[in-house]
């Protein structure tokens, strides 16, 4: 009975893998320094001149693009990173991916809702600005600091560059800073709370990424680039 060895690793994935647990690093103490400092800026609540100037300019944009704001502000949604991972997972018949998805929500709700909004008391554009917020959404009072939407986003969107080709990889990211603007637009938070809620899921995406993304990645990448011999 004769056994097919695994080849070993590329020595360019081993490498890549290096370069990026050092991102994640790199990434983790960037990202902490903009959620400390943009944390320290919002902590009595309020806003800053140039919060508003950004704030009034994207929320006095035309009424008419309101549904199109809608539509591209629900990737931000809760679910949406599971149905994302279920659809990805589906292709690459690897369960890691789907649970790295998955793992968005808890980290989210964990960092984003029970430490980060329970330090910080900083209410929505309608009360921190004033009733000239042109409010698009339900949200006119409660806690807005930082963005769940772009949290939940740039993590999703982040995390899916690893599977997309190309250019794909810039229209997923673009994606996450359009949804960021739909938040200001709908006038449901400031320009910080969206800032600070795309470092945070950028770093839980990178994390995760690392974790369970590119192990798996990396071994469907050593079977491509095997020599015909060895498959």
């Amino acid at each position: 009975m004769t056994t097919t060895q695994r080849p070993e690793p590329h020595p360019f994935f081993a490498a890549r893998q290096k370069i990026e647990g050092r991102l994640v690093v790199i990434a983790a103490a960037i990202g902490s320094v903009v959620v400390i400092a943009g944390s320290a800026v919002a902590w009595d609540g309020g806003i800053t001149g140039w919060e508003k100037s950004i704030l009034k300019w994207i929320n006095g944009w035309p009424d008419f693009l309101e549904p199109i704001m809608w539509a591209i502000q629900q990737p931000g949604a809760l679910l949406v990173p599971v149905v994302a991972g279920a659809i990805i997972a589906f292709f690459t018949r690897r369960w890691q991916h789907f649970l790295a998805f998955v793992l968005i929500l808890p980290l989210k709700l964990g960092i984003e809702k029970a430490v980060v909004k329970q330090l910080v008391d900083r209410q929505r554009p309608f009360t921190s600005v004033g009733p000239e917020i042109n409010v698009r959404g339900p949200a006119f009072d409660g806690l807005s600091f930082p963005s769940g939407h772009s949290t939940t986003a740039f993590a999703m969107f982040v995390l899916a560059t690893a599977f997309l080709p190309g250019r794909w990889r810039w229209v997923a990211i673009g994606w996450a800073f359009a949804v960021g603007i739909a938040r200001l637009y709908y006038g449901e938070h400031n320009v910080l709370d969206v800032v600070v809620g795309a470092t945070l899921g950028t770093v839980f995406a990178m994390g995760l990424r690392l974790v369970l993304v590119n192990p798996t990645v990396q071994t469907v990448s050593e079977q491509i680039a095997a020599p015909s011999s060895t498959r």
